[in-house]
């Protein structure tokens, strides 16, 4: 089948936010910092979108992150729910993500961590939101060392925001972009059979997808939110 009859799934965003210099994402599952201002982006970017994430960030967090599909990537089962979806394998987990995402009309999905998923995920990722916070030198037991090589990355939108009532510490928010993007590209019934519902939502959503052009990874309504934090 060409790619002339199949359409473009959602794409992969990641949301990350590491100690600077050390890269450290977590100490004993927790984050060493707090700062109310990235928090409100990681929730005003991911609200009402599906997010992939490892079990030790699922319980790290406490709950299910509301008004959006929390799908938990882990060996052992998890307890289900309306917003809750366990995920055994990586496939299971993208498949559960385009799932979301047509039925509910988004272009993209997130990533949001822990260091193992971060690996897994790297080549799906096409859009990284990079939070490097200004602690200095700390010591963590969880990293995110990836460096963006030029060749392969592209730094759309940067922004700086100092220390504050909310915000433990200064910090930089990074939009970083794959120059090549990867996509995928799958008919319904290859991916998702005769589910009824999607089905029925498919053609709305490949509509909306024809409209968005393959190269364009970042929109410029979605930095918006940056800027206007």
């Amino acid at each position: 089948m060409s790619r002339k009859n199949r359409t473009r799934m959602p794409s992969a965003t990641s949301l990350v936010a590491r100690s600077f210099p050390d890269k450290i994402i977590g100490i004993e599952n927790s984050l060493p910092w707090h700062l109310g201002t990235d928090l409100r982006h990681f929730k005003e970017r991911t609200i009402e979108h599906a997010v992939i994430m490892g079990r030790k960030t699922f319980e790290s967090i406490g709950r299910p992150l509301p008004r959006r599909c929390n799908i938990v990537l882990s060996r052992r089962p998890l307890e289900e729910s309306k917003f809750v979806k366990w995920a055994p394998n990586p496939e299971t987990a993208i498949l559960l993500a385009d799932q979301f995402s047509i039925l509910n009309l988004k272009k993209e999905f997130f990533i949001i961590g822990g260091e193992e998923i971060y690996n897994i995920f790297h080549n799906y990722i096409n859009l990284i939101y990079l939070t490097d916070v200004n602690t200095g030198p700390i010591n963590g037991d969880a990293k995110f060392e990836m460096d963006f090589d030029s060749r392969e990355w592209w730094f759309r939108f940067e922004r700086e925001f100092p220390r504050s009532d909310v915000d433990d510490y200064s910090f930089r928010i990074s939009c970083i972009v794959r120059r090549k993007p990867f996509h995928r590209f799958l008919s319904k019934a290859e991916r998702f059979g005769t589910d009824p519902n999607i089905w029925q939502a498919w053609e709305r959503y490949e509509a909306m997808m024809e409209r968005t052009k393959p190269d364009v990874v970042v929109e410029d309504e979605q930095l918006d939110l940056l800027k206007d934090l």
